[in-house]
């Protein structure tokens, strides 16, 4: 298990036996440590529902039936499974008003039933039920709903059990529904709603829930988008249930919100929310992008304790867990989607887009600018999650007594980042993938970086001890990126730049680029493999970085090569100060910089005042046998000064620097005042020659020190 504790095996001790096993490092990975307390309680799921059979207790009675006068075959139904039937509401309604013509007003319309239930007096109930099925256009608003009401479009005549509504409300350019205060309590289920000058529908009461709605959508599921955002729930509004599936069917879609001019979802000011199997910004099959114009959920003015998505993966039908590691690589691995996550894909700018102060919200479980299965793409335009000005939110996929991933986030595809996290402090992202694909072996590439910290975004804590990791493969930049003053940034159990458990899935550039001025990020028990360029890149004016221990440049075994392209390490530009090695304790024993087509560690430009030490460069991880970095161990180049390789610990030497093609270790003309102390060049951990096929050391700079060495 990984895990901060006793001090970690130093590579002075080259005398005493090695601490893991092979098979020990196997284990290396999985997702992070126990994610952040989520804030405020859940709000109970509210199941929606008023069967047609339900008996009121009074029914108010409506005109005889009027032919329906713009009827419409009822679409398929859109998911895999069909949920089982809604039971009826919990509490008995004061009346029931029949839908029984689709015109604008008059006795028996939608209108009509609509201000029936307003005159009740307070605490008076209605459901409002359909006779007809077809087209309602209105001529003007409806009524804001100012009592409990459930409005059941799945009593209309051909509805089927979870497919797409029967009943449309084209509301012709005026207001949407409005659910206004003293409507607490009310349901909207299975009706489309489109084509309104502002939301489709605002939320101003609490527990409302909605379900099995098109918000955007005509019942045949072309675009019907409103002017503004398909759900607005303001601050007056909280413990709303957008999307409802208790029994956890597996394929069930509970809304679709697509095609809208502004947000899909919008939480304003508004807390305690469950948005869970909702389709957002896409068709009901989940395939083609109807992308909504700006992001797909928006959480905004201090929206807290809301949940997106769930935390179920099991399906029900077979029993089966999702399990896409295959038990970290152990079995055959088993594919379930989160029954409870949203497909949030396709929209004009992010998928979820978190600021104004929003805290405390999770998101679990969603495909974010994926297809529906999770493994091809459907890009939001800009970034997958964006994080923006808001501390103390969530992206996990397990805890620390599953498996890894499984209630993971899919967040990939994207035309920006898979997730940004900007100025927000303690953001927890763990179990999660970026730029892969669901099934683990296969890539849907985010168009920049998995993961971009940016800003003065404090102690983000990216992944954690076995199973927290997260998976940043495969995206057109980096896995990982660290910028601005981020500061107390973790990277802990990451695979950047391969599957989980599995083989490479480069990304563009290097598995983790730091450029961040802030201080005292970490870089610990990660594999940093397979990457285009670098497993590893500080640069800029980054300073206060530490990497310790990571294996970069092999596989998850350390047994093996899974080269990056370039160099496992490379220190560049202005950057100082920054720490390679250390005493962490980890399945992974210390630093193995291996299997490389470059070199194993890299500094140059400016870079000054970096210390390596307690790290292997060109053995496997054991220290025993040849996975040599194919230009050399270490180079220092340019005008890098004062960088310290090894250091005096006791009499033992602190770096193995051995089994490279190429010298051992190289300082270049323009180098001045660095040191190489200490350091075994050429001899295993067992002081067994492993000689590197070049010189042990090369040094044609000014003023700088070789000294303690064995060779």
């Amino acid at each position: 298990m990984l895990g901060d504790g006793t001090r970690a095996r130093n590579l002075s001790g080259i005398r005493r036996k090695a601490l893991v096993t092979t098979a020990t490092v196997a284990a290396v990975l999985g997702a992070v440590a126990a994610p952040a307390a989520a804030s405020a309680a859940r709000v109970p799921q509210v199941r929606p529902g008023a069967a047609a059979t339900s008996a009121p207790a009074t029914t108010a009675s409506a005109a005889p039936a009027p032919a329906a006068t713009s009827a419409t075959a009822p679409a398929p139904p859109v998911t895999a499974a069909a949920p089982p039937p809604d039971p009826a509401p919990a509490a008995t309604p004061s009346a029931t008003y029949s839908v029984t013509s689709l015109a604008d007003a008059g006795t028996g319309t939608l209108r009509w039933a609509i201000q029936q239930a307003n005159s009740g007096a307070p605490g008076y109930s209605a459901l409002i039920q359909f006779q007809v099925s077809g087209t309602i256009t209105l001529v003007s608003a409806l009524p804001a709903i100012s009592r409990t009401v459930i409005i059941n479009g799945q009593t209309a005549p051909g509805y089927k059990s979870g497919g797409a509504p029967v009943v449309g409300v084209s509301f012709g350019g005026s207001a949407g529904l409005q659910f206004a205060p003293g409507s607490g309590g009310s349901q909207l289920l299975g009706l489309s709603l489109g084509r309104a000058s502002g939301n489709g529908v605002t939320l101003q009461a609490s527990r409302i829930t909605l379900n099995y709605n098109y918000v955007g959508l005509s019942p045949s599921g072309s675009a019907w988008g409103n002017t503004g955002a398909g759900v607005y729930a303001g601050p007056g509004s909280s413990g709303n249930v957008i999307g409802a599936n208790p029994s956890h069917t597996a394929g069930a879609v509970a809304n679709v919100i697509s095609a809208n001019r502004g947000n899909g979802i919008v939480l304003a000011g508004s807390a305690g929310n469950t948005v869970q199997d909702n389709r957002i910004g896409t068709d009901p099959s989940g395939s083609r992008a109807m992308g909504n114009g700006a992001s797909g959920i928006l959480l905004t003015r201090a929206a807290n304790g809301n949940e997106i998505g769930g935390t179920a993966y099991t399906n029900p039908a077979t029993g089966q867990a999702n399990d896409p590691t295959g038990d970290k690589g152990t079995t055959t691995p088993v594919f379930v989607v989160p029954p409870l996550g949203n497909q949030v894909s396709g929209n004009h700018k992010a998928g979820v887009r978190i600021q104004g102060g929003s805290r405390h919200n999770s998101l679990n479980g969603n495909f974010i600018g994926t297809t529906a299965s999770g493994n091809g793409a459907l890009g939001n335009s800009g970034n997958g999650v964006w994080v923006n000005g808001a501390g103390h939110n969530s992206l996990t996929g397990c805890k620390f007594v599953n498996n890894p991933f499984v209630y993971y986030n899919v967040i990939s595809g994207n035309g920006l980042n898979g997730l940004r996290v900007t100025s927000s402090p303690d953001v927890t992202v763990q179990g999660n993938f970026f730029g892969s694909a669901a099934n683990n072996s296969s890539v849907v590439p985010n168009r920049r970086n998995g993961i971009l910290v940016d800003g003065n975004s404090a102690s983000t804590q990216v992944g954690g001890v076995i199973p927290l990791g997260n998976v940043s493969a495969g995206n057109g930049l980096n896995g990982i990126a660290v910028s601005g003053t981020a500061r107390g940034f973790v990277t802990f159990n990451t695979f950047g730049g391969l599957h989980a458990f599995g083989g490479a899935a480069p990304n563009g550039r290097n598995g983790v680029l730091i450029t961040s001025t802030g201080g005292n990020n970490l870089a610990r028990t990660n594999v940093l493999s397979g990457n285009t360029r670098n497993g590893l890149e500080i640069t800029g004016n980054a300073r206060g970085v530490t990497v310790d221990p990571d294996i970069i440049g092999l596989n998850t075994k350390g047994d093996g090569v899974l080269a990056n392209g370039a160099d496992g390490v490379r220190i560049s530009g202005n950057a100082h100060g920054n720490t390679i090695g250390g005493s962490r304790r980890s399945v992974i024993p210390q630093n193995t910089f291996s299997g490389n087509k470059g070199y194993g560690l890299h500094i140059t430009g400016h870079a000054h005042g970096n210390q390596v030490f307690s790290s292997f460069i060109g053995p496997e991880v054991l220290g025993t046998t040849a996975l040599g970095n194919g230009k050399g161990g270490v180079l220092v180049a340019g005008h890098a000064y004062r960088n310290r390789i090894g250091r005096y610990q006791g009499r033992r030497p602190v770096n193995i620097i051995s089994g490279n093609t190429g010298n051992g270790v190289t300082l270049l003309a323009g180098t001045s005042s660095n040191r190489v102390l200490r350091n075994f060049i050429g001899l295993s951990r067992l002081r067994k020659p492993l000689p590197n096929s070049g010189r042990p050391v090369v040094n044609t700079g000014h003023r700088n020190i070789i000294r303690g060495n064995r060779f």
